[in-house]
């Protein structure tokens, strides 16, 4: 299909008037893609790293490996399903750690951005796939690659369907004193699938200004401006005060923001207040009510949240210091992931890191009663999602502790010209207060800020933070050869996962059967030689759904199991049983 496209392209569009993105595609095969186009991207359950939660809840997944493999499994089971993409890939940096194919060259390679662009490529091949038609891809990025990042999704994606680009200011100190240059920002590009089907719901209004001052039948309201920067002259017609006689006209340059036939209307309701006193202008009403939306458009610039925040976030979750440099702040997703309408549906993160899109995800759920659903994949690359990401979810599911610091001043003298010659005086001071308090406190801190000499007295208590009770399944990938005799379980484990089914009730050669609280999944590799065995193990009262590879044993299954729902495995699944 990428060829007849290119030709396709040659054909319509002259040589000359082309415009996009050339990189050395395919130059540098990822060994990963390669295996894919072999061998079948297959996910492992892990259940010693699964990790419990609340029944009702969502059942979220975490998935080890590469993400290229992780995205071609979940093209099997979640093609066209996912609402909402969010990554935040390497920025090419020229880190030698990364796995990637430029992780060989250095930072003045030629060509690592087209390497740094295959690697891309391929992986949003596969995440377009997954989208549904109203789902949006974001994408964090600094200025290394945002140029280059932003014409390979307008080729991927259309540029029609480019909705916006935020730039985060993420920092407040310079970074490059050489070139007295800070560069304070990166951004986060917003794709959608389909921008004819999707809308930001955007940035909750404010309230609080809404008051009944005067029990208005109403309801709350608040000052408006009458006047409007643009209109016409017809829009500057005089208003009478009933109460003065007053006459009132737009300023200078302005004009009245409502038609003339509505000033006898709006007197009459109370909408236009006059005042009752001389040389003051009238009020007009706006109702709560009369709000279209209660949202206001999200700005491009997004303020007030660092890096350092969630520096600070992992160093209390963990203890210690952040176990990982730069991870994105919490809040930071919780904000923009709010900015999208959907409080149920698929998030996926295929670049997770610390898994901070996890945690975002299941705070937005505990404070709007929501029930997304996320998918978490890392390559554990330096342990990272078994040693950081996995104790990350773990402990905010479950609860932990953290140690909050409490200061106490006792001890404070101001140095001046006149009191320098007694400053052996204050540290003896110091020194006999430190005594008397040493076993008081679990730290005791010495300090001089603004000619202060300041001793401190830090108490550490432990603090319980409760657990948010989510419940994820840990996979990891594996590649299994078409004839491999696990084959079967593999596909069976796939279609688990898409129906989130994982509790087995029963397994022959014929069919499995897996179940959750709320439905059966009978995977039906053949017909058996008889339905009835089966039809004894299916757990009464919940929803039945079975997949099938063939016509025959879909006419059967529906025949025999009326009140079923019956359909075809997936078609990577079925070739494999079929061919």
């Amino acid at each position: 299909m990428d060829q007849l496209k290119i030709l396709f392209d040659a054909l319509i569009v002259p040589p000359n008037e082309r415009f996009g993105l050339v990189w050395e595609e395919g130059a540098h095969p990822e060994t990963v893609v390669e295996m894919a186009k072999q061998m079948f991207p297959a996910l492992k359950p892990l259940p010693s790293l699964d990790i419990a939660g609340n029944k009702e809840s969502p059942i979220h997944y975490i998935i080890e490996g590469d993400n290229y493999h992780t995205l071609s499994a979940l093209t099997i089971t979640h093609a066209q399903r996912v609402d909402v993409i969010y990554i935040d890939p390497p920025y090419n940096t020229g880190n030698p750690h990364l796995t990637y194919h430029d992780n060989r060259k250095d930072k003045s390679s030629v060509n690592r951005h087209s390497k740094w662009l295959n690697f891309m490529y391929h992986r949003l091949q596969l995440a377009q796939e997954l989208l549904t038609d109203d789902g949006v891809l974001l994408i964090s990025i600094d200025d290394r690659e945002m140029a280059h990042l932003k014409l390979l999704c307008d080729g991927l994606f259309g540029s029609d369907n480019f909705i916006g680009n935020f730039v985060w200011v993420n920092r407040t100190t310079p970074n490059d004193a050489a070139n007295k240059f800070a560069t304070d920002h990166e951004y986060i590009l917003v794709y959608a699938k389909d921008r004819a089907n999707f809308q930001l719901k955007g940035v909750p209004k404010d309230f609080s200004k809404y008051v009944n001052r005067d029990d208005d039948p109403n309801g709350p309201w608040m000052p408006d401006n009458p006047s409007a920067a643009s209109g016409t002259e017809k829009d500057r017609f005089p208003i009478k005060n009933p109460h003065t006689g007053e006459v009132y006209y737009p300023p200078d340059g302005r004009y009245w923001a409502f038609a003339k036939r509505r000033v006898k209307e709006w007197k009459k309701s109370g909408k236009l207040v006059f005042p009752k006193e001389q040389d003051r202008r009238f009020l007009l009403k706006k109702y709560l009510s009369e709000l279209k939306s209660e949202y206001n458009p999200a700005s491009s610039v997004i303020n007030n949240v660092l890096t350092s925040h969630g520096t600070k976030e992992l160093k209390q979750i963990f203890g210690s210091g952040s176990p990982i440099k730069y991870p994105k702040p919490t809040t930071l997703l919780k904000y923009i992931l709010g900015l999208i309408n959907k409080q149920e549906g698929i998030f996926l993160d295929f670049f997770a890191g610390s898994g901070t899109t996890g945690q975002a995800i299941l705070e937005l759920n505990q404070e709007d009663g929501g029930r997304r659903q996320c998918i978490l994949c890392n390559n554990n690359e330096n342990d990272l999602c078994r040693n950081v990401l996995h104790p990350r979810l773990q402990k905010i599911s479950e609860g932990y502790t953290v140690d909050a610091t409490r200061r106490e001043t006792l001890y404070e003298r101001k140095f001046t010209v006149n009191t320098l010659n007694k400053a052996s005086t204050y540290l003896q001071e110091i020194k006999a207060i430190s005594e008397q308090y040493q076993n008081s406190y679990d730290e005791l801190k010495q300090s001089l800020k603004d000619n202060i000499l300041h001793l401190e007295g830090i108490k550490r208590k432990p603090v319980t933070i409760a657990g948010m009770k989510a419940s994820f399944k840990y996979f990891q990938t594996q590649f299994i050869p078409p004839q491999d005799t696990r084959i079967r379980q593999a596909c069976a484990h796939l279609l688990c996962l898409r129906e989130q089914t994982f509790e087995p009730i029963n397994i022959t050669l014929h069919y499995q059967v897996y179940k959750n609280q709320h439905q059966v999944t009978t995977i039906c590799f053949e017909e058996p030689s008889s339905w009835k065995p089966l039809k004894k193990v299916l757990p009464k009262g919940l929803k039945v759904k079975f997949y099938v590879f063939r016509e025959n044993d879909y006419n059967l299954v529906t025949d025999n199991f009326s009140k079923a729902k019956v359909e075809y495995a997936p078609d990577k699944i079925k070739r494999l049983f079929t061919s």
